[in-house]
């Protein structure tokens, strides 16, 4: 399927749909993301079949990517189902929390009161912009994060021009990929929430992004729970 929006000259856009991997016990636990082979929990497979049915019924993508890591990987094969195979791309992998990878709050406390600290304080601050963003301790930052974007949005729009193509990543990812579309800064928490098993589009004139639909996961719940700030 080509996407549908013509403009002038017969310049056609391409579609980016973005989708977060579905549930893992890690995310039920509070953990900080690991570059594991933690499978998706019966919730998060729930959570991928409604994705993968809305996916089917609406956009129709030429063309499939995920992330390596495995709940990604689980996520496409749920969502291609024999239909669309998914392509391995290492730049949609999840953020690197380094030494905090697979640790609770609670557990950063622990083992890295400094870290802790400061996370605390950034987190709560009135204007977060007067603070110097937490360091994670042999984590990504986010500027790494933002050239792995950059690179993976050069390669569909180079290589899948007009098509719509669909991306299985991670929140973290996700956040930071739209926070690079909208031209922002990373000197405060970034203002987007990725769910398990959303939806996001994203479609380029050229290489314009036009940022059309952010976190919908209303095919799996209409409920909106709260959230809070958070460093990424």
């Amino acid at each position: 399927m080509v996407s549908p929006f013509s403009f002038n000259q017969g310049v056609k856009n391409t579609r980016l749909i973005f989708v977060r991997h579905g549930q893992i016990e890690s995310n039920v636990l509070g953990k900080f993301s690991i570059r594991d082979e933690e499978p998706l929990n019966s919730e998060g497979i729930e959570q991928i079949k409604k994705t993968s049915m809305r996916i089917r019924d609406q956009f129709e993508p030429d063309v499939m990517f995920c992330s390596p890591v495995f709940r990604a990987k689980m996520s496409a094969q749920i969502i291609g189902d024999g239909w669309l195979e998914p392509v391995e791309m290492p730049d949609l992998a999840e953020y690197d929390f380094g030494e905090v990878s697979g640790l609770t709050l609670a557990e950063i406390r622990e083992q890295f009161p400094d870290s802790y600290k400061a996370y605390v304080e950034y987190v709560n601050a009135e204007d977060q912009t007067k603070l110097k963003r937490p360091i994670i301790p042999g984590g990504e930052t986010l500027d790494d994060v933002a050239v792995r974007v950059s690179r993976f949005t050069d390669y569909v729009l180079e290589t899948c021009p007009g098509k719509v193509v669909l991306a299985v990543s991670h929140g973290a990812f996700i956040k930071i990929a739209l926070q690079v579309y909208t031209g922002r800064v990373f000197n405060r928490s970034i203002p987007f929430w990725i769910d398990n098993g959303s939806i996001t589009v994203v479609d380029f004139y050229k290489r314009t992004p036009i940022i059309r639909l952010v976190n919908d996961f209303h095919h799996i719940s209409d409920e909106i729970p709260p959230s809070r700030p958070a460093v990424i």
